[in-house]
């Protein structure tokens, strides 16, 4: 069966519902791993398929037909893997991504709020980001947020729905993102997407909180509120972390860029973020965090994929209240505050505009980020 477009398959499309779904789920498993050429794998095929070999095969020595074997052997180099189905490709890129990343827990002196940094694994071990678990008294700032919101619940609801474990089909709609035309992309950002829930899932767990709808039972969230921790929000990390990459591959620009600039996939993520709140489960503050640890991530995983500079570590994300805010701090998110796209752009460093040369030997990440880019086109400079 042809990897390139996958033809062959009776004329059915769609890979039976994955296509266009996110990897929120942490699905790297195919839908047709049970196929044959044309059709599902099933006891009529099967049988069907022995009584032809009986009928056409002939008589068999058990001798090798040297005319069948490959002249190479599923292809060249640790980082070639096209020779490979897509779900066993999605294994090998988990790989590699959550080998070099790490999330270590610790609390500040005298406090008993979680505090979670995420590190570059490798020789260097370089702090990326760091998380302080924000106060009660934050939480319940934060309440007020939550009543202005719900108030846009009637226009939102198809979004929030459709958004609960869902988020390429929103980011495909913007750029195009398919597996004929854009195959790798939306591979690359599936497995982007396993890679925050790989990382969002411990942050959460370090400094975890309970959900709005535990502060007050008239918040009456409109989805089923999630077990884990309120904060950070995971659907800002993911969010963000998508179009950190996407905004990467089409523009070679990072998050900074995108932000400031209003870049149509970090005003999907700032909505997909916003919805939670909308939705009644996650407070202004999860997201802010939130998009921080997604842009975190988004520039990691361009930085294995092109070999640039490591990832630079943003200053620790921290809540206070205003009179107590830290001069010239200006990633201190105040429970007062509201989470926007302005907040962010004055929050995050200056990006690492041009990557160095490709990593050598290539790795597994690096193969397919050229892959991925090469789907899209080259942007022209003045």
């Amino acid at each position: 069966m042809s990897e390139l477009g996958r033809s062959g398959r009776s004329g059915r499309s769609g890979r039976s519902g994955r296509s266009g779904r996110s990897g929120r789920s942490g699905r790297s498993d195919d839908t047709s791993l049970a196929d044959h050429a044309g059709s599902e794998s099933s006891p009529l095929l099967n049988q069907a398929l022995t009584t032809t070999h009986d009928g056409i095969a002939g008589y068999w020595e058990g001798k090798e037909d040297k005319t069948s074997i490959p002249k190479t052997r599923f292809g060249v180099g640790d980082s070639e893997l096209l020779y490979l189905r897509y779900s066993t490709r999605g294994l090998m890129l988990d790989h590699e991504l959550f080998s070099g990343i790490e999330v270590k827990a610790h609390h500040a002196s005298g406090s008993s709020e979680g505090v979670a940094s995420v590190w570059q694994r490798d020789t260097t071990a370089k702090q990326l980001f760091k998380v302080k678990q924000p106060t009660r008294a934050v939480f319940n700032q934060q309440l007020k947020f939550m009543r202005s919101y719900a108030d846009l619940r009637d226009d939102r609801i198809p979004e929030i729905s459709a958004q609960i474990d869902d988020l390429l089909s929103f980011f495909g709609a913007t750029s195009l993102i398919d597996d004929q035309r854009r195959l790798r992309t939306m591979e690359l950002l599936e497995a982007v997407v396993r890679l925050c829930i790989f990382v969002e899932m411990k942050v959460k767990h370090i400094c975890r909180e309970v959900r709005p709808v535990d502060f007050t039972t008239q918040v009456q969230p409109i989805i089923q509120t999630p077990d884990h921790s309120t904060f950070p929000s995971g659907h800002a990390t993911e969010a963000f972390a998508i179009a950190t990459v996407l905004h990467r591959l089409k523009t070679d620009m990072g998050p900074k860029d995108g932000v400031v600039g209003e870049a149509q996939v970090f005003r999907l993520a700032n909505r997909i973020a916003v919805n939670r709140t909308v939705a009644g489960v996650h407070f202004p503050v999860d997201s802010a965090a939130g998009a921080i640890l997604g842009c975190v991530i988004g520039e990691y995983v361009f930085w294995l994929g092109t070999g640039a500079a490591a990832p630079t570590a943003l200053p620790d994300f921290d809540t206070t209240d205003a009179k107590n805010a830290p001069a010239g701090k200006p990633n201190v998110f105040l429970g007062s505050m509201d989470f926007s796209l302005l907040w962010l752009a004055k929050v995050l460093g200056e990006d690492r505009v041009k990557p160095s040369a490709s990593p050598t030997p290539p790795t597994i990440v690096s193969a397919f980020w050229g892959l991925a880019k090469s789907e899209w086109p080259k942007r022209t400079y003045p």
